[in-house]
């Protein structure tokens, strides 16, 4: 295997490069591309969400990160950043919340930057349109009329492999490990 994990510290890196054979985790099986392209998508303000105006101490609504989607056969890589005072938290698909525990979840803040500079620990993956959701939440005593957060990280095109088979554990023999869902 190439590599057993993905999230690495420091400055966001493509986890795979083309030619390479990556795994991509998705509802409890992987499936197994080869990568033909990958673009880089910087920190612009086109790739910020707004979860609107939140009064003091109110949750906006679960809100589908559409701007993420990507078309068939392709999967993105994204780090995440929080510009409004709000905590964030992030699902992949409608029900699987990311940097969950038994009994608490954590959320994203403007000071996560501040925590982790490089923002490796907010990194997620999403195949397809297959998206992220956010709800945010306003824990100030003030009423916020925006509520940002963007994105930014690796777009990757991709190549079936019907020759190998998760199920049948029919693997590769070097590949990179991908959880583009958060079921374990």
């Amino acid at each position: 295997m190439k590599d057993l994990h993905p999230f690495k510290s420091g400055p966001v890196e493509p986890v795979v490069l083309p030619d390479e054979i990556v795994g991509l985790w998705v509802n409890k099986v992987y499936y197994f591309f080869k990568v033909v392209y990958i673009e880089d998508i910087p920190r612009s303000r086109a790739i910020e969400q707004n979860l609107g105006a939140l009064a003091a101490g109110v949750s906006s609504a679960k809100t589908q990160i559409t701007l993420l989607d990507l078309p068939d056969k392709e999967f993105g890589q994204f780090r995440g950043f929080v510009i409004d005072d709000i905590e964030v938290a992030v699902f992949l698909g409608q029900a699987d919340q990311r940097y969950k525990l038994k009994n608490v979840n954590a959320w994203l803040d403007r000071f996560t930057d501040l925590r982790d500079p490089c923002g490796h620990t907010t990194e997620f993956f999403v195949y397809q349109d297959q998206s992220a959701y956010l709800i945010g939440t306003n824990p100030t005593g003030y009423a916020n009329t925006q509520s940002r957060c963007g994105f930014y990280g690796f777009r990757y095109v991709l190549e079936d492999l019907p020759e190998f088979d998760w199920k049948k554990q029919k693997l590769p023999a070097a590949w990179t490990r991908v959880p583009c869902s958060a079921h374990l």
